[in-house]
């Protein structure tokens, strides 16, 4: 008899400890199904509110080209509203309910276009090709990386002395052969031999040449267009690069004179001390008026960002879009 209580004690023992271990089962498997539909639902709501400020963003990119088609097309200025997008900008609250974007819209035109350094029978164009050699030592870069860029572009395999060709970069890991033509895009010139990314973003004391250089401005490599700097947009170092004769005060004087009033015709610029000497060389360089806009956006909804830039072609009173990158 004592046996057979201490059986049944026993059996209700590890009838005890099969419920708990069933319990703390249950119990698990019933938190973790709701910590996977909070996690799902939360996920859900970062997709939904992403998604929203990715629509914020591509209507400030409408807006933003709703601007370019308006205006005024005789010349292009910081007075003009297209200038003024990072202040409109802050208007997008009313437009909204809970979101808004912030932008601003760049003259392409304002900076130095790398694919203007060959003509389009093959050979260097010697004016471009000392104002990037100003503009490197501007910035504080070696400007003998100028040789490796020119043998970038141009069509033959001729390597110059600070150069490199197809030899140089078939010995790449990975290996790959060189352009040998004008570049699609502006961070193709990290491919190149001595454009380090220090050389391409800049450092903590130095600029990078990302900011001043362009793939899109009003250059034509079939028909050889001269790329030529919007006097009204350009800054510092971009106006100073335009001859050695430009110091740093006439530059400044420039973009004194025009925070008053606009340039409206490249002449003029002969009105401004020290510029009238210099203008016949550097007239054929430079304009007052652009086709060819970037534009950043980032759309914001509740904690959700999204970044759009686009490149903006204005061609009379429409516009066409380049190029897009969302994120």
């Amino acid at each position: 008899m004592e046996t057979f209580h201490k059986e049944q004690k026993g059996q209700r023992g590890v009838a005890l400890v099969l419920t708990l271990l069933i319990l703390t089962i249950l119990v698990v498997t019933g938190l973790e199904l709701n910590r996977a539909m909070r996690v799902e639902a939360s996920l859900a709501g970062n997709f939904r509110d992403l998604t929203q400020a990715s629509y914020i963003a591509q209507s400030g990119v409408e807006i933003a080209r709703a601007l370019i088609r308006e205006d005024d097309p005789t010349y292009d200025a910081a007075d003009e509203r297209w200038a003024q997008f990072e202040l409109l900008s802050y208007l997008s609250h009313q437009l909204f309910a809970d979101g808004y974007f912030t932008g601003r819209i760049v003259d392409e035109n304002a900076k130095f276009n790398p694919n203007g350094l060959i003509s389009r029978y093959g050979t260097v164009e010697p004016k471009k090709k000392d104002q990037l050699e100003r503009l490197l030592v501007l910035l504080g870069h070696d400007p003998g990386v100028i040789d490796a860029i020119l043998d970038w572009l141009d069509p033959d395999e001729l390597r110059r002395t600070l150069g490199a060709e197809r030899e140089y970069y078939m010995l790449r890991k990975p290996p790959y052969a060189p352009k040998n033509g004008p570049l699609d895009s502006l961070g193709e010139m990290l491919l190149i031999k001595g454009i380090s990314p220090s050389v391409f973003y800049g450092t903590d004391t130095k600029e990078g040449l990302r900011n001043y250089l362009t793939v899109y401005s009003d250059f034509d490599p079939g028909t050889n267009a001269d790329s030529k700097i919007n006097i009204n947009t350009a800054s510092l170092p971009i106006l100073m690069s335009l001859s050695p004769k430009v110091d740093q005060l006439m530059a400044q004087a420039v973009l004194d004179y025009r925070q008053l009033k606009p340039f409206r015709r490249p002449e003029d610029l002969r009105s401004i001390p020290g510029w009238g000497a210099i203008y016949p060389a550097i007239s054929s360089e430079i304009t007052v008026r652009s086709n060819y806009f970037s534009v950043e956006i980032t759309g914001v909804y509740h904690d959700a960002r999204a970044l759009v830039h686009t490149v903006i072609k204005r061609e009379g009173r429409q516009t066409r879009i380049l190029f897009w990158k969302a994120g």
